[in-house]
């Protein structure tokens, strides 16, 4: 009773330091677009991004370098299914989107792109160190692509940051780093404590804890009247889990698995970053009620997961 306990206060206090790790990037963030001129798309789809993906990469090369491929698959392909399905379905739901296609259509269809390039990767059962390289490679070509498309309105001619913001942006990266690893460590033990096997432990709550500075930070996001952070977050976490986080991963050894294992969590990954180019497309936004759907898809892949019978 008193193992249960300590890790649900554990556990409560990692969902603390989340949220206030989001509050704090989401504030810097802002102040960062203002003082350089950047669009908070940029901005969401870059700095916010790569600090939201942060547990993702340190998770993934620590399961990597212990053998536990399934749990770096799992990760990175169940956090770009909570990242849509759960982080942007809730985010709808408090706060309907709307979104400029136009400006970031590009983004989402190199989203799309990266996404069935690795699932091409994926297939033969094996992720070599060269994928990796090109996954990085890609990355960098990428952030190039951002900061060269984005237009610099220099308003204010002293660009130094006041400290105030970095330590804001430090104090949030860290905040959700530190408070995904109190969630992940709870939720973990608790799970092994009711006897839920690590296989779907992986799949489920590792993903979902590594997703938890995505959708702590969206919910903010959406909630401050800052839906392009809110989408932005999510372009760029879903590219960086594939680019920077396997890239890396892989770039220090290389995987093996058996793709009939996560066959299905693929292709439903494939299907809703399909269709969240569609809606954005479509509606120039996510209302309440694509909100809802998106975050039953979320629970029915987390169903269709734990009732996997490949997964051992």
């Amino acid at each position: 009773m008193m193992d249960i306990l300590q890790n649900i206060i554990i556990f409560s206090l990692g969902a603390g330091l989340l949220y206030f790790g989001a509050e704090y990037l989401i504030s810097s963030g802002v102040e960062i677009a203002k003082k350089f001129g950047v669009s908070s798309v940029v901005i969401g789809i870059t700095v916010v991004a790569f600090g939201t993906s942060l547990p993702e990469l340190i998770v993934s090369i620590s399961a990597n370098m212990r053998g536990e491929t399934g749990i770096v698959l799992g990760n990175v392909i169940g956090s770009n299914i909570a990242n849509i399905g759960l982080v942007l379905g809730t985010s709808a739901l408090i706060t309907p989107i709307i979104f400029n296609f136009k400006e970031s259509r590009k983004d989402l269809y190199i989203l799309g792109g990266v996404t069935l390039l690795f699932t091409f990767f994926l297939i033969p059962g094996y992720l070599f160190r060269i994928e990796g390289i090109i996954f990085i490679l890609l990355l960098l070509g990428f952030c190039f692509y951002l900061f060269k498309k984005n237009n610099y309105n220099d308003v204010e001619s002293n660009k130094s940051l006041p400290l105030k913001v970095v330590v804001l942006l430090i104090l949030g990266v860290l905040g959700l780093w530190l408070g995904s690893e109190l969630f992940l460590m709870g939720a973990i033990r608790i799970a092994e404590i009711f006897g839920v096997s690590s296989a779907v432990i992986g799949m489920s709550l590792v993903a979902l804890g590594t997703s938890l500075p995505e959708l702590a930070t969206s919910v903010v996001a959406a909630s401050k009247g800052k839906p392009e952070i809110a989408v932005g977050n999510i372009i760029g976490s879903n590219l960086f889990n594939i680019l920077a986080v396997l890239g890396i991963t892989l770039f220090v050894r290389e995987i093996k698995f058996e793709f009939a294992e996560i066959a299905l969590n693929t292709g439903i990954m494939v299907f809703l970053t399909i269709l969240l180019i569609l809606f954005l497309k479509l509606q120039n936004g996510l209302n309440r009620f694509v909100g809802l759907f998106l975050l039953s898809l979320y629970f029915i892949a987390i169903y269709f997961t734990i009732s996997n019978p490949l997964i051992p």
